[in-house]
């Protein structure tokens, strides 16, 4: 569900509309819906202090006879964003609409009725919570995606799940371990540290960048930066913050924490110094992320496989991490005084 108005300019050329919303940094795009040939699509996106979240889209399309009620003009500015979408981007789509109309006249008809523009509310986010919060979503997202993707072991299926005695129950846990499915849930384990690792990089980076307390000890931090970083800093656009999270690996537990410790104060492992129930177990959830970053090294490494890792199982590796980012992230909202609206 998303928020859809559109403007039918009492005078407006296809040209004219192209050029007015080019000039406020729409880009070109393809749409998935299937729009009158000759239509024009654009997207808009603010990447900077993570203010958008959905963006606009817009579209400059031929209008069709039962829309000529609202205008003669033969061509119509159709604005669109989802429900999700930011303040910010939500202010985006009523100024494209309150300037096309200021140059082109025309009236507005959609969710909001004629000539409404979508309403907007209170937002009390910085630069640090959106970042906090894009990251956080975009982990549990994925991580629910891939749960929501993982296929059913083959052998699970074709076997007799009544039975009842315990040697039927032993015999069939061997078989399953020959299951091949289970080497893809094995496959998969390393993709699990790489959410860590993108989790807590970018948080990091983030709170370097907007956490006030932190800019002095930035300016006055002392480093070599050899040639090849230079190059990146020119080409690529490496910031500060990356460079010195470059100083370390976020693969690695103890490496995650002096990072956090040194330029931060924020004792990751202390956080993680907790206990919760994953499966049947409850243990500490700093001791079952460090045995999950050590299973991966051993999968990458050694070549290791595991032939006792059901789906059950794998789904437990992944509320390692779900958990784990959950800790740190509420951790961070009472830290910087914000709150995450959690589906």
């Amino acid at each position: 569900m998303g928020r859809d108005l559109t403007l039918y300019p009492k005078n407006a050329s296809k040209a004219e509309l192209k050029k007015y919303i080019e000039s406020l940094g729409f880009k070109p795009c393809r749409h998935v819906w299937d729009w009158p040939k000759g239509t024009l699509n654009y997207s808009w996106f603010d990447y900077n202090d993570f203010r958008s979240i959905d963006g606009v889209s817009v579209d400059i399309y031929p209008v069709d006879k039962s829309e000529n009620i609202y205008s003669d003009n033969e061509w119509a500015l159709h604005v669109r964003n989802l429900y999700s979408a930011s303040l910010f981007d939500v202010k985006m789509l009523n100024n494209v609409l309150k300037g096309a109309r200021k140059l082109f006249g025309g009236t507005i008809s959609g969710d909001y009725g004629i000539n409404k523009y979508a309403p907007l509310w209170e937002d009390n986010s910085t630069p640090l919570s959106r970042g906090v919060s894009y990251y956080y979503r975009k982990i549990a997202n994925s991580l629910n995606a891939l749960k929501f993707s993982l296929p059913d072991e083959i052998l699970e299926k074709q076997l007799n799940q009544n039975s009842k005695s315990k040697r039927e129950i032993e015999v069939q846990n061997i078989i399953k371990k020959y299951d091949p499915i289970r080497i893809l849930y094995n496959g998969l384990v390393p993709f699990l540290i790489s959410a860590i690792e993108y989790y807590f990089s970018k948080v990091f980076i983030i709170l370097l960048r907007y956490d006030n307390n932190i800019i002095n000890k930035i300016n006055n931090h002392n480093q070599k930066i050899d040639f090849q970083q230079l190059v990146e800093m020119k080409s690529n656009g490496i910031n500060l913050e990356e460079i010195i999270s470059k100083n370390y690996s976020f693969q690695n537990l103890s490496q995650i924490n002096k990072a956090y410790k040194d330029w931060l104060n924020i004792d990751i492992k202390k956080i993680l110094y907790t206990k919760k129930k994953i499966g049947n177990k409850v243990k500490y959830l700093e001791s079952r992320l460090n045995e999950l970053i050590q299973y991966r090294h051993n999968v990458v490494h050694q070549f290791y496989f595991d032939n006792n890792l059901s789906k059950n199982n794998f789904i437990e590796l992944v509320s390692i991490i779900e958990k784990s980012v959950e800790e740190i992230t509420k951790y961070l909202e009472i830290k910087y005084s914000f709150k995450i609206e959690k589906d």
